[in-house]
Formats: C-alpha cells, sequence, structure tokens
C-alpha cells in the first residue's frame, strides 16, 4: 500500500515539475516576444526619427522637388520596411493627380490597359514608365477616392479592391497603407507604401506610424512649397529689378539744354516696369524730336513693347521732316508683331531751335496743352490719329496728320499721358482735365521744370501718398521769353 502511495505521489511530483518547467519555458518566450516586440518598435522610433531628420534637413538646404519626393517615398519605404512607394500630388492647375515618385518595385495602384499588362510582364521597365508618367483624374480609382474622402487607409489585398476596375497578376495579394497628404484646408496629394503579405503584413502600430509619416510629409511639402514660391518670386523681383534698370537706361538720363527753349520730362511707373516712355531725339539740320508714349497695359508686355517702339521711331526719326510720315512707318514695322489687344498711343513732336514753328502728329494720344504767356490761358492743341498697332497701315496713315503751330516767347507746352488725368483717389474720383490746365496756367510762368514738379506733386498729393494704379509721364517744353 505504501509503495503504491509513494508511486502515486511521485507521479504527482513528476507532473508537477514538468508543468512548472512548460510554464517556465512559455514564460521565458512570452518574455523575448515582447522584448522582440519592443526592439522592433526601438527600431521601428530609430528609422522614424532618421526620416523626420532626413525631412528638417531637406527643408533647411531647399533641396529640389524631385529630391524631396524621392526622400518621401524612400523614407516611408525604409520606416515601414515596405517593398514599394509612390507619391502622386495635385497638379498645379488643380485638376489632375501626378505621379511624383514611384518606386521601382512599388505595386500598381492603379487599373492597367491590357496592353501594359501584358507588356509589363515581359519588360518590367514598361510598366515603370507608364505608372511614373500616367496621371490621374481627382476621383479616379484608389487614389482619388483617398484623395477626395481624406482619410488613410489599410488595404489587405489590393486586387480584391472594389476601386480597381481591372486588377492585374501585380495587385495580387499585396497589402498597402494609404493616405492623402493635406495641410490645413489645402489637399496636397496621396502618399501610399506597398508591400507582398508573403513579406510583410501592416498591423495597427504601422497604420498609426504612417499616419504620422503622412502628416509629416504633408508638413514638409508645403514648407518646400512655401520655399519655391518664396524663392521663385524673389527670382521674378530681381529679374523686373534688372529690367526696370535697363528700361531707366533707355530714357533720357537729363534733359538737354536747347538753343531758344527749356525742356523737362518726368516718368514714373505705376509698377516695377513702366508701360510709358518718353524720348529726346536730336536730328540733322539743328532740329529736334521729342516723343511720348502711352502702351496699353502694364508690366513686362508693356515695357517690352515700349522698348521696340523707342527702337524703332529713333531708327526712323530722320527718314522724313513729318512726324506722322515717321509715325507711319513705325506703325507699319510695329503693328504686325504686337498682340490685337494691344496699342500704343502717341505724340512725335519735331521743332527747329531757330524758330518758332513746330510740327506733330498724335496718334490717339491725350490731346497737348498749350499755355499761352500772352493771354495766360490754355488751349488744346486738336488733330487726328490713330493709335499704334490698331490698324497695319493704310487707315493709320490716312487720319494721322501732322499739326503745325506757333509758340510764342514765354509759351509752354505740356504733353502728358492719361496716367496723369486718369489718377483716383480714395473715393474713386478722377484728378481731370481741369486740374491739368489750372496748374499749367498757375505755373507756366515759373519754367518747364516747374510746371512738371508742380503736377506730379498735386497728383500725389491728390492720391494721399499712394501710388498710382498707372504709369505717369509728363514732358514740357517753353519757349524762351
Amino acid at each position: 500500500m505504501s509503495i503504491i502511495i509513494i508511486t502515486v505521489l511521485s507521479l504527482l511530483l513528476a507532473g508537477c515539475v514538468s508543468a512548472l518547467v512548460i510554464i517556465s519555458k512559455k514564460k521565458d518566450q512570452a518574455i523575448l516576444d515582447l522584448l522582440k516586440e519592443e526592439q522592433a518598435i526601438v527600431e521601428e522610433e530609430r528609422r522614424m526619427f532618421g526620416f523626420l531628420h532626413d525631412l528638417g534637413e531637406a527643408i533647411t538646404r531647399e533641396d529640389s522637388q524631385s529630391t524631396m519626393y524621392r526622400l518621401i517615398v524612400e523614407g516611408a519605404m525604409r520606416v515601414l520596411e515596405s517593398n514599394g512607394g509612390a507619391l502622386y500630388l495635385l497638379d498645379p492647375t488643380g485638376k489632375s493627380l501626378v505621379p511624383r515618385f514611384h518606386s521601382d518595385h512599388a505595386a500598381p495602384l492603379i487599373d492597367l490597359p491590357e496592353r501594359i499588362a501584358a507588356m509589363g510582364k515581359a519588360n518590367g521597365s514598361a510598366l515603370l514608365s507608364f505608372l511614373r508618367l500616367h496621371s490621374l483624374r481627382l476621383d479616379e480609382g484608389i487614389i482619388g477616392s483617398v484623395f477626395v474622402n481624406q482619410r488613410p487607409e489599410i488595404i489587405e489585398d489590393l486586387r480584391k479592391d472594389p476601386r480597381l476596375n481591372q486588377a492585374s497578376s501585380f495587385q495580387n495579394n499585396i497589402t498597402t497603407l494609404i493616405g492623402p497628404l493635406s495641410f490645413g484646408p489645402k489637399k496636397l496629394g496621396v502618399l501610399a507604401v506597398t508591400s507582398p503579405k508573403g513579406v510583410r503584413t501592416y498591423n495597427a502600430n504601422d497604420f498609426e506610424v504612417f499616419k504620422s509619416i503622412v502628416e509629416q510629409s504633408a508638413f514638409a511639402l508645403a514648407n518646400a512649397m512655401a520655399h519655391q514660391a518664396a524663392s521663385e518670386k524673389k527670382q521674378i523681383e530681381a529679374e523686373l529689378r534688372a529690367a526696370s534698370d535697363i528700361q531707366r537706361i533707355l530714357l533720357p538720363e537729363n534733359d538737354p539744354i536747347l538753343q531758344g527753349y527749356t525742356i523737362a520730362g518726368r516718368n514714373i511707373p505705376a509698377k516695377v516696369l513702366s508701360g510709358d516712355y518718353y524720348d529726346y531725339i536730336p536730328l540733322t539740320g539743328n532740329r529736334h524730336g521729342v516723343v511720348i508714349a502711352d502702351v496699353s497695359g502694364k508690366g513686362t508686355a508693356a515695357a517690352i513693347i515700349t522698348a521696340m517702339c523707342r527702337s524703332i521711331l529713333r531708327s526712323n526719326s530722320d527718314s522724313s521732316p513729318s512726324p506722322a510720315a515717321v509715325l507711319g512707318a513705325v506703325n507699319r514695322q510695329l503693328a504686325p508683331d504686337i498682340r490685337e489687344d494691344m496699342f500704343i498711343s502717341m505724340i512725335y513732336l519735331v521743332f527747329d531751335a531757330a524758330t518758332d514753328h513746330l510740327t506733330l502728329a498724335r496718334a490717339g494720344h491725350t490731346l497737348p496743352l498749350i499755355w499761352r504767356k500772352a493771354t495766360g490761358k490754355v488751349e488744346s492743341l486738336h488733330s487726328g490719329g490713330l493709335a499704334v498697332g490698331i490698324d497695319k497701315g493704310d487707315v493709320f496713315e490716312r487720319v494721322t496728320k501732322d499739326l503745325t503751330f506757333q509758340m510764342h516767347p514765354g509759351d509752354c507746352l505740356l504733353l502728358y499721358t492719361d496716367g496723369v488725368n486718369e489718377a483716383l483717389d480714395g473715393k474713386g474720383l478722377e484728378f481731370g482735365e481741369e486740374r491739368i490746365h489750372t496748374n499749367l496756367a498757375t505755373l507756366a510762368p515759373q519754367g518747364a521744370k516747374a510746371v512738371i514738379d508742380g503736377i506730379i506733386a498735386d497728383v500725389d498729393k491728390f492720391l494721399g501718398g499712394k501710388r498710382s494704379h498707372d504709369d505717369i509721364t509728363l514732358i514740357a517744353l517753353q519757349k524762351a521769353a
């Protein structure tokens, strides 16, 4: 009996020992599993910190956009230990999603045409080229859906996703993380990483990490875009300043000293570049040419036309004693080369310093004014004329005629562009012709320079110190008393 009891107790003791050993092994395995999981999380965090560091460095260095795109995709792949990745961004027109970076082994996230799918099986580079060049509608397929709905997703098996109408073998058994890139209210694009399920399966922690990557990538892209926009703006501003410097060189450096007359001119651009210009042209036989012009519009296009007009007029200035004939030659050369919606109003004046007779032609420009010292009154000089560029030749030359007039000692002629009379104050009221007449009558006794300075000062006062919406140019010519 005792032997049986001892045997039973021995068996029970052995069983307990075995159970304890098994429990211990399971506990050890659980501890090992936890350590491995902890190590995996630590490694993932290390990769994440490396990714964020690289993004920060790229922003600081102001890397090219293509470098930033590659860094985001390859960084996401590295952090999540993925086989491939792709980045689609909204194009500048806001009408499509453009592939900005597609890694070599990223699974296609779009429907593949049968021809491309078949070609891709034999030639992987052909498939990759298609994926890197094929833009999508904003609501097209999986990428469009994520972009529109602005929700990240885990796709367990890409081929089974109902948003693929023509799933191919390239999408079979592929697991995907995909999320929308946005910064504030601005939608930027979509980021995705892909892997074969046998190689990598994404879990809930991976999904949270991916969402952080998407958020940081969107922030980096927004900063990169802001840096690029600022850089482009600086470059444009520098180019405009250089163009403005060149344009200023084309204007008279000083008012010439003339026998029997004094002259003063001034140009004030509304923007960096001016669509107005004026010029003094020495002619043969002791004659002088004076031109004032206003190109429709402002900015770069107007400035280019201004330079062309100046060059053509100078090259034709001595071709005829008739200002109208010279303007006709300018129009024939310039009209075919400017846009249909552009034109140039001009006045070209020719006079001999030894006489009191002057001749001008007016091509659709604001009427010139003349203050008569003898009466103290201001007169308008009327002559017909069509703006340069509206007609290519015959009509322009038929209606644009010379006007010869006389200036007596002390008389003062004023030429100006419509930026003067059409200057608007804060209430939307125009400076107007009457103020110009009053200024001319008041200031002419003080000389040509006083007329220009005084009118500009009055316009500035009228505008309340604000910049004019249009270029301002004036020339005053006074006969010596």
